[in-house]
Order: structure tokens, then C-alpha cells, then sequence
């Protein structure tokens, strides 16, 4: 589903104004959308709220909360609108503000009488905040930032009108201060907001509110930005061939592992042979056999040789140049660790590969450093980067990927034409210029642990691996290696959780994807 920016959803309502509904229309329709979610739920919840208090702003949304507030009268609520910010501004929210005169709903003004206007929200049943709207950004004021705590700790059911007030619609990033909402009832479309940390962490339940606007307003955007949600993540499958065997489902070749870090090339493996690949080989140093083979008993097992800091030997590359030729998909990285031999494998792998590759960890630290390697790819490259490891990719502060993750990760993408699986809270799929940018929902704290990516590595290539294209593939391990996280802590917890217990639960997980 698609996740509209302020700036597309400004051009998505200024083409429906132009050829369809009335800036004013949609503010009435928005309004009404909104307080009939509102009152669905009070009814589905059963709480017999009489009580009503629209915290409105002096903007459009503060023009929807005008509506709602009158929607609410007139069906028989106690209702008291509480001007935030002053008289409104712009045609539309003075039209709607003068209805609510006209219907004699009480009006408390914030900056004239602070205390009753606290008292009005404290003692409603249900309070709803509508005065930032999805183009707020800066600093939240004092006086405001007084309010919204108010609002926050107020008894009542909270709902915001679009987004909660004090988050930046399109980074997430939250304010000094902002209204921390129940429900919020997103007008037409999801914004990035609704589901990027910690913006999200203040929406509640999300309900998105259809007000009118037709499709075709929606294609003037670009779209930059979309979501999955479970089902969309099933339909991505496949059904699974009755008479399939081993070789219809793709094989995948691990080159993974050293002598210090055995379980990330086991974990890898075994997340490539959960995802359903055929067969699954891994290429690692023979120093490590006995931990490797202990542990692996349906790969098949590639020992190959070592040198004396205990990673693959630069003498093993003919061999897997041989083994290349079999693969339907090639994992590079995970606990390769950094070796003149390494960087000399890393550069033969992506030369010579004739099916996608993708890199992680290691890999894409030597890949940092011989940054051409990226220009003689013959083949997809789909990079796995934590922020450390991106910051070393683009060569600025981790501070400056995590404060624009998805400028950094989709402009990266497409001057490298390669696939972008950007890790974190809120995973991120760039997959190149003109492609929107896959936004996760899925996943929590409990997954912050070595070895995590180990294992959506793992699945990235099992996927692919099985023919799905590259976007489907990674957007789904993505989805999918979240989804396991949550389940997993529901089940154990989320400090007590680790990356092998997800692999455990991975089939049952996937037992719901299946078509």
C-alpha cells in the first residue's frame, strides 16, 4: 500500500481541487470521515462516551476538527472546541469555524484562559486533537508543548486528526513535544509517519479514512514511498509445484564464515534453507569444519582453504568460480571476515557471478574501501547494510544515514543501480532510480542482536534463489524476518530472544505465507 509524503499529498488534493472536489469538500468529507471512524469505535468499545473535546488548530486540520466537532453535535454529544492557536486561518477553516459559532458549540480559546481550556480536555470522554496537520515541522512553542502533554495524560480516549500534532510527517521524527493519540485516523492515505519510529509510537491504531478523492488523483504523485501488509506479503509467493524437486527451488551458495565467526555462516545457511531453497551449499574456510559441520547437516558443505588468520585462502577462488556456475543465487559476507585474500575473493565473486549476489557484513566493509568493484558487477547486487556499514558505503556519519535514511538509502541505490536493504528500526528496500522505497512495518528491539542480520541475509537469498524477483524477494524477507521477531518475543521475550530461536520458528511462520 502506498505511503504519500506531505509534499505528494499536497499535489494528490491539489489535482482533486482542480478537476474533482472543492479544497472545501474534501475538508467537510475529511471531517465527517473522521468522526464517523470515531464514533464506530466508541461504539465497537461500548464506553457510552457522551463527552467531547476537539483541540483545533488554526490550519486546515484544524478545519477538520472543526467538522468533527460539529458531526458530533449534531448527533446528540456534549461537545467543546478548544482553540489552539487562535482565530483560524485560510477560506476553508473560517468557513468551518463559523458553523461551530453557528451551532452555539462552546469555544475556549488556550492562549486567554489556559486553565479552563485543561479542565475541558481532563474531564471529556473523548478528546481529539486536531492542530498540527501533516505539513507541521520546527519546534512545538511552550504554551503548545504545555498542551500536548496535557492532552496526552488526559483521561479520556485521544484520537488525532491525520497525524498526531508534533511529528514530522515524513521522517517520523517527533518534536520537543507531541500528542501521544490512541487512535489516529489518517485522511486518504497512510503518511510515513503512521509507521516510521518513534512517530508511530504515537499514532495508536491507525484507521485510514477514505474522503472521496478518486485513484486517478493519486497517480499524479510519484510515490516514492510504500508498505506491505500481510496479505500483500502473501500474494508475493508463489504455490509451491505438486511435483516439484530440489532443483526446481533454486540453489544458493554461502560463502560465509571464518574461524572466529562460525555462527554467522550457519546462521545465514540456515535461514536460506528455512526460506525453501532446494539446496543450499556453503563455501568456508576448512579451519572450521568441525563447529560448521556439527551444526549444518542438510547443506551441502564446501571446506575450503584457510589461511593463518583463519578466513578463505585467496587459493580458493577457481573453485568457486566453478561453483558459481551452479548457483541460482551467491551469499557473500557473513563472518568473511577482512584479509588481503578476502578482498581478492569479494572482487572475483562480483565480477564473475552470473546470478544475483548479495553482500552483507563483511563484504560490504572490504566493497567500502574498492568501491569500483560495484562498476564490474555483471549481475543484480542487493546490499544489506546496517547503518555502521552504510555510513562506511557513502563515507559520511552514521548520525547523518540515521537522520535521512531514505534520501541516503534510495539515492545510493540508484547511482549504484543496485538493490538496498538499508537495516534498522523500520527496515528500508531501495531499489533504484524510479522505484518507490519499500517502508517495513514489522520487527522490534528484541531482533538488536548479532546475528539478526545473519539471518535476513539468509532469507534474501533463499528467495531470490527460488526465482521470485528481487524487489518481491527482499521486501518479503524483510517483512517476513520482522514478523518472526514478534512472534518469537510474544513467545519468550524480547531481552531473552535470539536470532536462532527465530530460525526455529521460521517454518511455522511460514506455514501462513504459504498459497
Amino acid at each position: 500500500m502506498r505511503l504519500l509524503s506531505s509534499d505528494e499529498m499536497k499535489q494528490v488534493e491539489q489535482y482533486t481541487a482542480k478537476f474533482g472536489l472543492s479544497y472545501q469538500r474534501m475538508m467537510e468529507n475529511a471531517g465527517a470521515a473522521c468522526a464517523r471512524n470515531i464514533r464506530n469505535i466508541i461504539e465497537k468499545n461500548g464506553s457510552g462516551a457522551k463527552t467531547v473535546a476537539v483541540v483545533c488548530g488554526k490550519g486546515n486540520n484544524g478545519g477538520d476538527g472543526f467538522v468533527v466537532a460539529r458531526k458530533f453535535a449534531e448527533n446528540g454529544y456534549n461537545v467543546s472546541v478548544v482553540l489552539a492557536a487562535g482565530y483560524p486561518m485560510g477560506q476553508e477553516a473560517v468557513y468551518m469555524y463559523k458553523m461551530v459559532i453557528d451551532l452555539a458549540i462552546p469555544t475556549v480559546w488556550y492562549d486567554a484562559d489556559r486553565l479552563r481550556s485543561i479542565q475541558t480536555i481532563k474531564s471529556a470522554d473523548i478528546v481529539v486533537d486536531a492542530v498540527f496537520g501533516f505539513g507541521f515541522y520546527g519546534e512545538v512553542p511552550g504554551p503548545l508543548a504545555e498542551l500536548f502533554n496535557e492532552i496526552s495524560a488526559a483521561p479520556g480516549l485521544k484520537f488525532s486528526v491525520d497525524i498526531p500534532s508534533g511529528v514530522y510527517c515524513d521522517s517520523g521524527f517527533c518534536a520537543n513535544a507531541c500528542v501521544k493519540a490512541d487512535y489516529t485516523v489518517a485522511i486518504s492515505a497512510l503518511k510515513p509517519a503512521h509507521i516510521i519510529h518513534p512517530a508511530c509510537d504515537c499514532c495508536g491504531d491507525i484507521i485510514v479514512a477514505n474522503i472521496g478523492i478518486p485513484d486517478e488523483s493519486f497517480a499524479v504523485c510519484e510515490n516514492s514511498m510504500y508498505t506491505y501488509s500481510f496479505n500483500e506479503v502473501k500474494a508475493l509467493f508463489s504455490k509451491r509445484v505438486v511435483t516439484g524437486n530440489k532443483g526446481d527451488f533454486g540453489r544458493v551458495l554461502c560463502i560465509c564464515g571464518s574461524r572466529n565467526m562460525v555462527g554467522a555462516a550457519v546462521l545465514s545457511a540456515k535461514a536460506a534453507l528455512r526460506s525453501g531453497a532446494g539446496l543450499v551449499q556453503v563455501a568456508f574456510p576448512d579451519c572450521a569444519y568441525a563447529p560448521v559441520a556439527s551444526q549444518l547437516t542438510e547443506t551441502l558443505l564446501l571446506p575450503l582453504n584457510s589461511n593463518l588468520q583463519g578466513t578463505l585462502s585467496v587459493s580458493c577462488i577457481p573453485v568457486l568460480l566453478e561453483e558459481m556456475k551452479k548457483a541460482d543465487a551467491i551469499l557473500i559476507g557473513c563472518g568473511l571476515g577482512i584479509s588481503a585474500d578476502t578482498r581478492e575473493i569479494v572482487r572475483a565473486v562480483i565480477e564473475n557471478a552470473d546470478c544475483p549476489v548479495v553482500a552483507d557484513a563483511d563484504a560490504l566493509n572490504i566493497i567500502a574501501e574498492e568501491h569500483d568493484i560495484i562498476a564490474r558487477a555483471s549481475s543484480p547486487l542487493i546490499f544489506t547494510p546496517h547503518p555502521g556499514e552504510m555510513a562506511r558505503l557513502t563515507g559520511i556519519s552514521i548520525n547523518a544515514v540515521q537522520t535521512d535514511r531514505l534520501g541516503v538509502a534510495s539515492s545510493y541505490a540508484a547511482e549504484n543501480r543496485l538493490t538496498l536493504i538499508l537495516k534498522g528500526s523500520n527496515t528500508l528496500v531501495a531499489c533504484g532510480a524510479n522505484s518507490p522505497v519499500f517502508v517495513n512495518s514489522t520487527g522490534n528491539s528484541g531482533m538488536a542482536k548479532g546475528g539478526s542480520g545473519d539471518m535476513l541475509a539468509g532469507l534474501v537469498a533463499g528467495f531470490t534463489a527460488q526465482k521470485m524477483p528481487v524487489r518481491d524477494a527482499c521486501t518479503a524477507a524483510v517483512y517476513i524476518h520482522g514478523y518472526t521477531g514478534e512472534n518469537v518475543s510474544d513467545k519468550l521475550s524480547l531481552r531473552g530472544m535470539l536470532p536462532s530461536d527465530m530460525i526455529n520458528e521460521l517454518p511455522y511462520i511460514l506455514k501462513d505465507f504459504e498459497n
